[in-house]
């Protein structure tokens, strides 16, 4: 019995290759994570809704296929939930909004067919907060979501359902989404893989907002990914989601490129120094510090190096062109403080509720100047990738934080004994997002109190396994996924 339960944190492509060596059914794998959601979601809260009688149908059906020799692809039989940002055909899906609560989608967003297409079978939603737009999971329809590390912290957002789910044993597998390191800052407070993929190489059609009857084919920011418990997994499911849009596959197909180097001799990697402005947790810098001895004496070439920009200049592009996106749709009212706030504030006010204001009231034309500077920043950001394969740097401020469900104005945050604001956890998210770029969140260790860190390795844009395969270096000196003390078998 207990070698059934230990299956549960077996890594998916694990997974997958005992269900097609029947030595596991469909079936009985997804029983048991139905009853390990029984048993550890009550205290997470990280999955909302559950499709369970049709998961079980579908699984018999993937059984039934592999006793007549049929294999449905790279995830045949293999159970998952999904971040309830994305469609679901036939299940309920609000994207944490109470407006679209009763939502019941007809088709499946695209990312998440292209996972069904490979045999994955989707029991389950997980949890999100409002609209997608915070780095805590929370929301008025389904509550708040816990970090299975430590219950009265978050498990990040806006995946952070996902990543509750995947570090509890609850699945094997997620698919999230970011503008604003929403898949791996959630991978970082919990202590798993997760994957900004290359801008729009994966399909977010589909995705919850827009509202239901809207679709995004792209936005210049906000992507969508695999979040996991190994950086395998993250590239089997990669190579699964990356495609063309739908209304774009009768034209035209893409390969991403393989990793340039997979012998950690061959790479010369960058290290991103402490930013005054972007100032990180010590023990976070402590064990990115080590992770960065540690590659050195597997042989990897390493050296201190910043982008050809301050990232003061990279953050006022990013909340430009972020800003716009994230208040769209907000009540006129709003809008109208707003604009009014952004009269007043000054050009190097760089606080949290300057930034919003001055990117949500951009005019379009200055919105053009301002992407201009982004298309140049991507160019030297090239140019950089020309020196160096990958950049490593933290993932986020600090570890997972406190639940603080205040309004944002009234949060806060401390870094080193410094009161500083709430919108800092998302800094170190922005370069990579506005620039286009593939990033992935890799655990590298615990601080004193048992809380989980990551490191962000990212890469040239479309080189994502570039990145995935640094990944797998870094697990290689520092360790794999560890279960949560409170959640071991």
């Amino acid at each position: 019995m207990r070698q059934k339960k230990e299956r549960i944190f077996k890594n998916a492509h694990e997974l997958v290759d005992l269900i097609k060596k029947i030595e596991l059914s469909a079936v009985e794998l997804l029983e048991t994570l139905i009853k390990r959601v029984q048993q550890v979601n009550p205290d997470l809260n990280a999955g909302v809704t559950l499709d369970e009688d049709r998961a079980i149908d579908k699984a018999k059906k993937a059984d039934e296929a592999l006793s007549k020799g049929e294999d449905l692809g790279p995830l045949h039989g293999m159970p998952m939930t999904i971040k309830d940002a994305y469609s679901v055909e036939g299940v309920v899906s609000t994207g944490g909004n109470p407006a679209w609560k009763d939502y019941v989608p007809e088709k499946n967003a695209e990312a998440v067919q292209h996972l069904v297409d490979a045999g994955a079978i989707i029991f389950g939603k997980t949890n999100v907060p409002l609209n997608s737009a915070d780095i805590q999971s929370y929301n008025e329809i389904y509550g708040v979501t816990n970090n299975p590390w430590d219950l009265e912290r978050t498990p990040g957002g806006s995946s952070g359902g996902s990543a509750a789910s995947l570090a509890s044993g609850m699945s094997p597998l997620e698919l999230g989404s970011n503008i604003g390191g929403s898949i791996r800052t959630p991978a970082h407070f919990c202590g798993l893989y997760g994957h900004k993929p290359s801008y729009n190489i994966v399909s977010e059609v589909g995705h919850l907002p827009p509202p239901p009857g809207h679709i995004s084919v792209g936005n210049g920011l906000s992507v969508a990914g695999p979040l996991a418990r190994s950086p395998e997994d993250i590239e089997i499911a990669l190579d699964i989601l990356a495609s063309p849009q739908e209304q774009d596959s009768i034209a035209w197909s893409f390969k991403l490129p393989k990793a340039r180097s997979n012998k950690i001799e061959d790479l010369k990697i960058a290290v991103w120094p402490e930013e005054e402005y972007a100032e990180v947790d010590s023990e976070t810098s402590s064990l990115i510090s080590a992770t960065v001895e540690d590659l050195k004496s597997a042989g990897a070439k390493i050296e201190n190096a910043t982008p050809p920009f301050s990232f003061r200049d990279s953050d006022d592009v990013y909340s430009k062109l972020l800003n716009p996106l994230m208040i769209a749709g907000a009540p006129q009212k709003t809008l109208n403080q707003i604009d009014e706030i952004a009269k007043t504030i000054e050009d190097d006010d760089m606080s949290s509720m300057s930034k919003t204001a001055r990117g949500a009231s951009l005019l379009a034309r200055d919105w053009i100047v301002v992407n201009a500077k982004r298309q140049f920043m991507r160019q030297q950001w090239r140019a950089f990738f020309e020196n160096y394969d990958v950049i490593l740097c933290p993932v986020c401020v600090l570890p997972a934080l406190k639940h603080d469900h205040r309004p944002f104005h009234e949060r806060s945050l401390m870094i080193n004994g410094k009161e500083r604001e709430y919108w800092d956890t998302t800094l170190w998210a922005g370069p990579a997002v506005m620039a286009n770029l593939p990033s992935t969140s890799t655990p590298i260790g615990l601080t004193e109190s048992g809380l989980p860190v990551g490191l962000q390795v990212t890469g040239p844009y479309l080189e994502d396994k570039t990145c995935i395969e640094v990944s797998k270096m870094i697990r290689d000196v520092r360790g794999d996924f560890r279960i949560p003390p409170n959640y071991q078998l």
